[in-house]
């Protein structure tokens, strides 16, 4: 395929500047407006939010391998414990209820039994109760699948918004290239028509000469009323363009909004078997990855549920009957325990949850092979498109030129009487088919090319020339700017 040559233009529209939609503001080229969508699209935005949630539950992850530690505070008002718990504690005529004990506990007191009061007796006290409670559940496999498991959900989220990042930046490079194409579609069809102006002049010229008949002069008068409605229409089509990147970029859609006219047309030579080789990396790919991961991690931790595993409790406090009391020496209480825990049977839950997810392991994995497979199509299919667009583009411009300089020759010869109206009438239609063609054609280039980069898993505002391996080795084809 020929590479156009340095400084060779194919475009159809000639400013600088192409307004979508008219108001007060800078014109954006395509890296500023692919900034701003990237910065402001509320989808976008949707799966940054995503990330954060990720966070969260990070450190719900960390939580269950953490112990739990609060403090507590309460206040009562009763009996002393130790006296109302019941009549054995409590002395008087009550303590009789003990078969034998009457006798005894009376000779070993002297008959002083008497002495402690009966449990209705003790007057209603007041206590103050202050503790640290330290909770503790160790499962170490269990710690390690759930906190190895949110960290790799996080590594997912990372890569499946890195995939939306592409994505957003391939809609905002489309829309940018459909303004340019709306714009050139305007600029065709003025130019049309100034060619149906120009031979409507030399036909009404030649009429009055008696070189031509009315007929021909209508003919031409018809022809150029036929376009000028196609005119209204591409430009409602440049607005609408215009009001669709405004929405990418989050704002309202009749937003003033110009654009720098100015695409990128890139030649370079791809390598395809270097280009299926990376689009098993793409990011949404990687993101699959990481849930299989995740699967695995999360049936660690389900596992770890049928496994012995330590508890530890343990308190610390302070019992008072004044506030001002509270923390003497000798009112200061704790209590320590260790529990190991030999889970025995738990209804096959834990059993049926785990090959739940060894099921779940398998299909993923089997989902995640015919993604790869898809992807490795995709990459194909865009690939053989985007060269079948590169051939057309270069017979479009040839095709262009040649239809110029047959509609002048035309256009000349009707002037000097060599050639009717029907032969320049041909021709101006032939040339309008071929800016046409053009403009779709390199529309279709350069879209195709940020999609290709897309399905590689690169940013569709990335060169060909600087992904690694993509380009064919002993090629250096110049990527030529084509002002629009």
């Amino acid at each position: 395929m020929a590479v156009p040559a340095a400084g060779q233009r194919d475009a159809v529209a000639d400013s600088a500047v192409i307004v979508a939609r008219p108001g007060p503001g800078s014109p954006l080229d395509l890296q500023a407006a692919a900034a701003e969508v990237i910065r402001a699209n509320p989808g976008l935005n949707a799966e940054r939010l995503k990330r954060k949630e990720l966070e969260g539950q990070m450190d719900q992850a960390l939580s269950t391998g953490l112990p739990t530690l609060d403090i507590t505070g309460d206040w009562s008002r009763g009996r002393d414990p130790s006296f109302a718990l019941d009549s054995t504690f409590g002395g008087g005529d009550t303590f009789t209820s003990i078969p034998g004990a009457d006798p005894w506990f009376n000779d070993f007191l002297g008959g002083f039994g008497s002495l402690i009061p009966a449990p209705d007796a003790i007057p209603a006290q007041t206590f103050w109760h202050t503790n640290l409670n330290l909770n503790w559940t160790i499962k170490p496999t269990k710690v390690l699948g759930a906190v190895g498991a949110a960290r790799l959900g996080i590594e997912r989220q990372e890569a499946g918004l890195s995939h939306a990042v592409n994505q957003t930046a391939e809609q905002a490079v489309t829309a940018y290239f459909t303004i340019v194409q709306a714009s050139e579609r305007v600029a065709a069809l003025r130019a049309q028509i100034a060619d149906q102006e120009e031979l409507l002049s030399t036909v009404r010229m030649r009429h009055d000469l008696g070189l031509a008949t009315s007929l021909d002069t209508l003919q031409a008068a018809v022809s150029l009323a036929n376009t000028i409605p196609r005119l209204t229409v591409a430009k409602s089509g440049l607005r609408n363009a215009g009001s669709r990147l405004n929405v990418l970029m989050g704002r309202r859609p009749d937003s003033p909004l110009a654009i720098v006219n100015r695409v990128e047309v890139e030649w370079d030579p791809v390598d395809e078997t270097a280009a299926l080789g990376l689009a098993p990396q793409r990011p949404n790919l990687v993101a699959g990855a990481r849930f299989v991961e995740i699967l695995r991690r999360n049936r660690q931790a389900q596992q770890a549920d049928h496994r012995p595993y330590l508890s530890v409790y343990g308190t610390y406090g302070y019992v008072g009957r004044t506030t001002d009391t509270l923390f003497d020496h000798g009112h200061d209480t704790w209590r320590a325990a260790v529990t190991l825990n030999i889970p025995v049977f738990d209804g096959l839950l834990t059993r049926g949850l785990v090959n739940e997810t060894k099921v779940r392991i398998r299909r993923t994995e089997a989902e995640l092979d015919a993604q790869r497979s898809e992807a490795e199509l995709e990459v194909l299919e865009i690939l053989g498109d985007l060269q079948s667009s590169r051939e057309v583009l270069e017979a479009t411009r040839l095709n262009l030129a040649r239809s110029r300089d047959v509609l002048d020759e035309s256009m000349l010869r009707l002037k000097l009487g060599k050639a009717g109206y029907l032969d320049v009438l041909v021709a101006q239609t032939n040339l309008a088919q071929a800016r046409a063609a053009l403009i779709d054609a390199r529309y279709d280039v350069l879209s195709r090319t940020a999609a290709f980069k897309r399905a590689l898993g690169f940013s569709p505002l990335q060169p060909l020339n600087s992904i690694p391996g993509l380009v064919n080795a002993g090629t250096n084809p110049e990527t030529k700017m084509s002002e629009q």
